[in-house]
């Protein structure tokens, strides 16, 4: 869906509760198929037709107005609507992370950042992420909110997931665009891939196969065909 976006933000229809410790991509990608909406156009009345091919540009008031949350729960729930707090561990947050560490029926040299990356990638309710760790739920969503330190964060993977590779790979041979192959990751695969990325793998694909095929930009506004 795309098309001239609204001058003013109504609510959405359907109102969906953030996950603690959820991503605000996949948070808006939930909100928008449970209103029949693509997850890209929702980013584009979120950030504009060039910011929205980013994460991290999201205007959380507009994201409050859409989902009829708050502005102060979506920043206490989304693991990264705000800017970076600076871990700053305290006796009862070094307690929490021990006794996680001790009672965890998974073992981990680092389980706050495990169980906050966890939280990021499977994006499982709070029940399911307790159980697939062996904790309480009220430990797991004291260690999933956001002002929990996280002394020593996980780093994303700097290369592209077996799916990742494998659908890029696809678009590419049946002549896509990056932008179209971005906009079917983020509105039909439920994940979340920069467009420098598919950009990237982009040129990559032209390099090994010794040909430029000229594809335009991803930050190309009117590339909307499929």
């Amino acid at each position: 869906m795309t098309g001239t976006l609204p001058k003013t933000l109504p609510s959405l229809p359907v109102n969906v509760r953030p996950r603690l410790g959820e991503s605000t991509v996949h948070y808006i990608q939930r909100l928008a198929h449970a209103n029949h909406l693509e997850p890209t156009h929702l980013l584009n009345i979120l950030n504009g037709p060039f910011a929205a091919r980013s994460a991290s540009a999201v205007d959380v008031s507009k994201l409050a107005t859409l989902s009829a949350c708050s502005t102060t729960t979506l920043k206490i729930t989304l693991a990264d609507i705000g800017p970076p707090l600076l871990p700053v561990n305290t006796p009862a947050t070094i307690r929490l992370a021990r006794l996680a560490t001790e009672k965890s029926s998974r073992r981990s040299s680092n389980i706050i950042g495990q169980i906050k990356l966890d939280a990021l990638r499977n994006k499982g309710s709070l029940r399911q992420i307790a159980d697939t760790w062996g904790l309480p739920r009220w430990l797991i969503k004291k260690i999933l909110s956001p002002s929990f330190p996280d002394m020593n964060p996980i780093a994303r993977a700097a290369h592209l997931s077996h799916e990742h590779y494998s659908l890029l790979t696809s678009h590419y041979d049946q002549g896509a665009t990056p932008g179209q192959a971005w906009r079917d990751l983020i509105n039909n695969h439920d994940t979340w891939l920069a467009n420098n990325a598919v950009q990237r793998q982009f040129t990559m694909f032209d390099q090994q196969r010794g040909t430029t095929k000229g594809r335009p930009s991803l930050l190309c506004p009117d590339d909307h065909s499929d």
